[in-house]
């Protein structure tokens, strides 16, 4: 299959001899340790851009005809075998082949010992249409046979007609094919909620709960839903309310007294006989006069807390039994502070005055407190729904 013009057999012992004893570099290292296909690309590469290096000149001539060789032997050897399973790595063969024939005749011809060396062209359009054929003929037959199998062997099934695709169009019930290895091979689970409390929750709440969105929790074999189909459903994801436990509205009230050491005009400054002092030049001496102010600041903290209790369980609804059960937790809190101030306010910091003239605010429903925690209830039951997946098969 491959041919030399120009070239006798003793020119290639001597380029290999070459080879054994030059120093090495990438391409050369490859060559030696009998990566052919790699130092021929190399080779390609530096060849490119250096047409004249006769170094790699004589690499790419013996590695290629070397990596050349040794896939076709592959190929020879698997047709001997007559394993229609082989008809993949026959196509990646030829496909190889077809590659770095296309690489190299970007350098080529090339002289090497002063000879000029060129490659036949080989085109091998036919060998990679009768191996796509083949090899689409093999995955649609498997994929035929496993459709009469369990789930597992659909997605097997549905992974050859995908092969086939990649292949060839002359399947005309290809698209049907795969549709229905996906739709057999795919897991369909239903969520739903039940609520084990006394408490009349909302409606809209406990939907919302497992309207999560298909893009959080389908995957490839799994998806979701949170309503009833037309088909039968494999497995049950209950969203259980255990408990709700929604607190009192609490108030505290605390009171807190700032002074400040203010400036209060002045004062003569007196000696130990109780007379004004005088300085240096006979004036009396005057000293700063202080005095304490304070205010009261008066704070009322309103608080109250809901705390709501769920498990996420899977059921395999062939046996019925509850194969997961991820407990979860979730809560919300509201605080409002308000103050006023008693007092004189001058005793107070700038800081400190703008947090006065809150007034108190209605608390929250009971209603509005379990709505808070219904972001973050989703998101852990998007969670323990993720987590349970590897027992969903």
């Amino acid at each position: 299959m491959i041919k030399l013009t120009n070239m006798k057999k003793s020119l290639v012992i001597i380029i290999i001899a070459s080879l054994t004893f030059s120093s090495c570099d990438s391409a050369k290292k490859a060559f030696q340790r009998g990566s052919y296909d790699m130092a021929c690309m190399m080779a390609i590469k530096k060849l490119q851009k250096k047409p004249y290096d006769e170094e790699h000149a004589k690499i790419f001539t013996v590695s290629y005809q070397k990596a050349n060789q040794k896939n076709i032997d592959r190929i020879e050897y698997l047709k001997q075998s007559k394993d229609k399973r082989t008809w993949d790595e026959i196509l990646t063969l030829y496909k190889k082949l077809e590659r770095r024939q296309e690489l190299a005749e970007t350098v080529l011809p090339i002289r090497v010992e002063g000879k000029t060396i060129n490659f036949e062209h080989i085109n091998y359009n036919e060998q990679i249409i009768e191996a796509k054929n083949s090899a689409a003929y093999f995955h649609y037959n498997e994929g035929v046979k496993l459709m009469s199998g369990d789930r597992k062997d659909a997605r097997k099934a549905y992974q050859h007609f995908v092969n086939v695709r990649h292949y060839t169009n002359n399947y005309n019930d290809l698209k049907q094919r795969i549709k229905a290895a996906k739709e057999k091979g795919t897991i369909k689970v239903l969520m739903s909620t039940i609520n084990k409390t006394a408490a009349d929750l909302p409606i809209r709440f406990l939907q919302d709960l497992t309207n999560i969105g298909t893009k959080h929790v389908d995957d490839r074999w799994r998806r979701y839903y949170n309503a009833p189909i037309n088909s039968e459903f494999d497995y049950s994801a209950f969203v259980v309310i255990n408990s709700v436990r929604i607190g009192p509205n609490n108030v505290d009230e605390k009171k807190d007294i700032v002074r400040k050491e203010v400036l209060d005009g002045w004062k003569y400054e007196l000696n130990a006989q109780g007379n004004v002092k005088k300085d240096s030049v006979g004036n009396d001496i005057k000293v700063p006069k202080y005095r304490i102010i304070s205010c009261t600041i008066t704070k009322k903290i309103q608080s109250k807390t809901a705390t709501i209790f769920v498990s996420v369980d899977i059921q395999d609804n062939k046996t019925g039994r509850i194969v997961s059960s991820t407990p979860i937790k979730s809560s919300s809190k509201f605080s409002y502070t308000s103050s006023y101030a008693n007092g004189d306010i001058n005793a107070l910091s700038p800081e400190l005055r703008k947090t006065l003239g809150k007034s108190p605010i209605s608390f929250p429903s009971d209603e509005d407190m379990l709505e808070k925690t219904r972001t973050d209830l989703k998101n852990k039951i998007i969670s323990a729904l993720k987590r349970s997946k590897h027992l969903i098969i």
